[in-house]
């Protein structure tokens, strides 16, 4: 039997009904014990696969749903295209691993959350976030943003009974809504201007387009978690289950990113000459900003939710550098930058996903997140120990993985730009930018260093990693299909190309990408297998129980060596987080205690602290202002007269119908 012919006109309508019958059928079926096992796993493996399929094969159409199916003057439109066919396949390869890892996972927090729910809103995320990029018009972009943002904050409080975790999700909440609000504005912005709310129709540039470009990129960049919109990240992270977790910062994040390229890349909907190197600008400082903080973490969970930061930031030095070369004329750059801007949104995808279903693991085996309570789980878990290294070196940019690969077409783009441009300010700031992204490159692969040896190497330091053992094999299983696509799509660069050149083309006069380097395929599946072979036999060698044989040390006054003695993640990253204090007012606090503590200490206490000056200084004083001037506002106009709320309703009225007849 052969699957339906998909590249045709109903590509979305097939994609559309299959979504709705999945979400439907998740829906009914959260409060049944038996689809809580069976039913949503399968559900979710099966629409995700859908997806996948749809973006393999699923050419380019348009359709719109027709009544009751309709808002206002615009109808619920779908577009699908290269663009929205490359971030489909991203949502489906995570969805398919998903639902492989989620099983065994949520087992350990079954007397915690309700699964069902859970599942129901996992279903309904994906398919919100598969909306967002197929709608064809704002009126469609927005119904499916906000199913994303209401099913995303159901999962982040799904383990409400916890007063922390519903702080993190009203937090996540609110910056949902000042980022839909930014977005609405430059959409109605962009409605007045040219009358019309299908994305087709919007071409505005020069001085007019500022305004919106700038109300949409900062409704962008919340979701994005962009520097400085980035503060929901380190929260809300920690307190979603660790699939949530992947999901949104591998996935969720990208819709933004999606939106970004449609509206400011390509089809020249919004062009401002001061875009590209602000975008540029802010990327080159999130990636500093998100690395730096990732690496003060105890947190393995707060360390990859800024690692998301640092790979946003890069993501969009990506979307800077095609906008600049676009400026200047400089076609093949231009398809160059948004080639490794999108790239890197896939890469970035499959190795963060990756990190974080090994955290999920590690806290089911061990119900511990703190890397200094953990240590020697390289023996305990060995499987998880290998395909967490090896999303390590992709996060890294270590060659051969998928990392290295992206961030070298981003170096190819500076590159170009620092010999090939129109002024000396564009190719010193082009050198410069190279200079920045090795040092992040370079305070990345210290930080995992740290994340590595203190939580993998070593010996345990607590009762809980002593007595870890390796997790399911569901959540093996994933964690092993996407330590192979990380090597995969690091080595076979050519074939990932070929979509990419689809996508870019319109930038380049319709001209393919020149492959970043060529081998012949049989030598690169030989490569491949050859990691493969080589990750499981040293799989099986941790694996396989030795003899031990042990020998006495030079001691240093120490009877025998324990965890004590041991490197700590503060003491491995002080060094490096001394170098960068003045940004964030790094200091350690040494505590000396006993009766003789002059000379002769009973204990000594190192902690270390610094002061995120952006919440500090900024965002802290200026939600205690609003919330002052809001208190005023609402003893005034709450005076308990029910005379004086119709009075208020009649005002809005009587103001709406002003605006609308004009």
């Amino acid at each position: 039997m052969s699957l339906p012919d998909l590249s045709g006109g109903y590509a979305p309508l097939w994609c559309g009904a299959a979504l709705f019958a999945w979400g439907l059928v998740a829906i009914l079926g959260c409060c049944a014990r038996r689809a809580v096992s069976f039913l949503h796993p399968l559900l979710t493996g099966l629409g995700s696969l859908v997806l996948l399929y749809l973006a393999l094969t699923g050419g380019t159409a348009s359709f719109a749903l027709p009544l009751p199916f309709f808002l206002g003057d615009a109808g619920l439109a779908f577009t699908i295209d290269p663009l929205s066919r490359w971030f489909l396949g991203i949502i489906g390869l995570i969805g398919c691993a998903l639902a492989g890892f989620t099983p065994g996972y949520l087992a350990h927090l079954r007397t915690r959350l309700s699964l069902g729910f859970v599942w129901a809103a996992l279903c309904v995320l994906l398919i919100s976030m598969s909306g967002v990029v197929l709608a064809g018009n704002a009126i469609s972009f927005l119904v499916c943003w906000e199913l994303m943002a209401l099913s995303s904050f159901v999962l982040v409080a799904a383990d409400h009974e916890q007063q922390a975790i519903r702080k993190a999700a009203l937090i996540y909440l609110g910056a949902t809504r000042v980022g839909t609000a930014f977005l609405m504005g430059g959409f109605l912005v962009m409605h007045s201007l040219t009358g019309s709310w299908t994305f087709a129709d919007w071409h505005v540039s020069g001085a007019v387009a500022l305004l919106p470009a700038v109300l949409i990129f900062i409704g962008l960049a919340t979701k994005a978690g962009c520097w400085p919109f980035h503060l929901w990240l380190p929260i809300a992270h920690p307190a979603a289950p660790a699939p949530v977790s992947a999901v949104m910062s591998g996935v969720m994040l990208k819709t933004a990113i999606y939106a970004m390229v449609r509206l400011f890349v390509l089809g020249d909907h919004l062009t401002h000459p001061a875009l590209g190197p602000f975008i540029l600008i802010l990327g080159a400082i999130s990636a500093l900003w998100g690395v730096l903080f990732a690496l003060l973490q105890h947190d393995l969970k707060r360390l990859l939710a800024y690692h998301s930061v640092e790979n946003i930031g890069i993501i969009l030095m990506g979307i800077g550098v095609a906008l600049v070369a676009r400026q200047y004329h400089l076609a093949l750059l231009a398809q160059v930058g948004l080639a490794a801007a999108l790239f890197h949104t896939l890469n970035h995808a499959v190795f963060k996903s990756l990190l974080f279903f090994g955290t999920g693991a590690i806290d089911a085996q061990t119900h511990q997140r703190d890397v200094e309570h953990l240590g020697g789980l390289i023996h305990r878990m060995p499987w998880t120990a290998a395909a967490f290294i090896t999303g390590s070196a992709a996060i890294c940019a270590l060659p051969p993985f998928n990392g290295f690969a992206s961030e070298w077409l981003l170096y190819s783009g500076f590159f170009g730009l620092a010999t090939t441009g129109a002024t000396v300010g564009l190719r010193l700031g082009a050198l410069l930018l190279m200079g920045w992204l090795a040092l992040v490159g370079a305070l990345a692969l210290a930080c995992f260093v740290k994340a590595i040896g203190v939580v993998f190497l070593g010996l345990p330091r607590s009762k809980a990693a002593e007595s870890a053992r390796e997790a399911g094999r569901g959540m093996v299983a994933a964690q092993v299909l996407l330590a192979v696509l990380c090597a995969a799509f690091g080595i076979a660069v050519p074939a990932l190309l070929r979509p990419l050149s689809a996508i870019t083309a319109p930038l380049n006069a319709g001209a393919a990408l020149a492959p970043v380097w060529t081998l012949p395929i049989p030598l690169l599946a030989a490569l491949l297998v050859a990691l493969v072979g080589g990750a499981s036999l040293l799989m099986h060698t941790l694996a396989t129980r030795q003899p031990t044989r042990r020998y006495i040390t030079w001691e240093c006054g120490f009877g025998t060596l324990g965890p004590r003695t041991q490197y700590s993640a503060t003491s491995f990253a002080q060094p490096i987080s001394r170098l960068f204090g003045s940004l964030y007012r790094y200091a350690v606090a040494i505590r000396v205690h006993g009766t003789r503590r002059r000379h002769f200490p009973d204990a000594i206490d190192a902690g270390a602290t610094h002061e995120p000056y952006l919440e500090t200084r900024v965002y802290r004083p200026l939600l205690r202002n609003l919330q002052r001037v809001a208190g005023m506002l609402l003893m005034r106009l709450q005076a308990g007269s029910i005379h004086q709320y119709l009075f208020y309703i009649a005002l809005v009225l009587l103001l709406l119908l002003w605006v609308g007849c004009r």
